[in-house]
């Protein structure tokens, strides 16, 4: 090492002062170590750094995906069987009859389940199904079963209006004996939906005998909202050009009682199907079996 001052050699003792010049050396010391100092920080700030820190990150985020993977099904399986207790029918009518649209639709079937019960087999549901009440003010309550798996979308429409109490205090303003009793019909404009039908490409094995509930539409096939109407009398000339979606289990004589009243005809087309008193549809609501 050399003298900062005279730049001559000095001792390996480090002395306080250079034996050349007698100039003090203590702060040159002092400014060397600082300086070898801050060497030292940069030289350990390039080295790789140690591998360690990350492979415990890698191991503990696999132990929490692992875990995850382990517990979600867990918990999935304890909300699902929960969603199942409250979703499911109270009653084991109800379950059976939605198994029963697994089969194909049989009309011996429907023919003798049509009216086969009484308006007290069914109790309200708080949720949708496919069982619906109508209350004919004055003239008493029709339990309609519907049949999604004839017309899923007449079925479905129906069901989503009744839902949003659509059809009460709505009528039935067209009843024509010895065929059938027509309502649903709102001032609210509805979005059409499709004919289920076989003159418009779809299978429905439904067919229009008394009891049946189906769509009404205009001559364009597309055309039907929230029209429907429930057959007094067999009519086969209905059948592949409506959609039926539905039969009547209970209450089928309110149907007879509504086509004994008294009726005048329609300026429009000379019909004798315009009700003189008003059938009026006080609520309809979702129902289903009791036990």
């Amino acid at each position: 090492m050399n003298c900062p001052f005279c730049q001559k050699s000095l001792p390996k003792s480090n002395p306080k002062a250079c034996p050349h010049c007698k100039r003090d050396l203590s702060n040159y010391y002092r400014l060397q170590e600082r300086k070898n100092g801050q060497a030292v920080l940069q030289a350990e700030s390039r080295r790789p750094r140690s591998a360690l820190p990350f492979l415990f990150l890698v191991v503990l985020v696999c132990c929490l995906i692992a875990a995850a993977v382990l517990l979600i099904p867990r918990l999935g399986g304890k909300s699902s069987s929960k969603g199942k207790d409250q979703g499911s029918a109270p009653t084991g009518t109800a379950s059976q009859a939605d198994e029963e649209l697994t089969e194909p639709l049989d009309m011996e079937k429907v023919k003798a389940e049509i009216d086969s019960r009484a308006i007290s087999d069914f109790v309200p549901s708080s949720e949708p199904t496919n069982y619906v009440k109508l209350t004919v003010t004055d003239f008493g309550e029709i339990v309609v079963r519907l049949r999604p798996d004839a017309a899923p979308i007449s079925a479905q429409n129906f069901k989503d209006l009744v839902a949003r109490h659509y059809y009460d205090g709505l009528s039935f303003h067209r009843v024509y004996p010895g065929f059938m009793i027509q309502g649903g019909a709102g001032e609210e404009k509805l979005t059409p939906i499709k004919g289920e039908f076989a003159s418009n490409g779809v299978d429905n094995p439904l067919l229009h005998v008394r009891g049946v509930l189906s769509m009404a539409r205009t001559t364009v096939k597309d055309s039907a909202t929230s029209q429907f109407f429930l057959m007094h009398a067999d009519n086969a000339t209905l059948d592949g050009n409506y959609a039926a979606f539905g039969y009547i289990v209970a209450g089928l004589d309110t149907v007879d009682k509504i086509c004994q009243i008294p009726l005048g005809d329609n300026p429009y087309n000379g019909e004798h199907s315009v009700p003189q008193v008003d059938v009026i549809i006080e609520s309809a609501v979702f129902v289903e079996p009791a036990q």
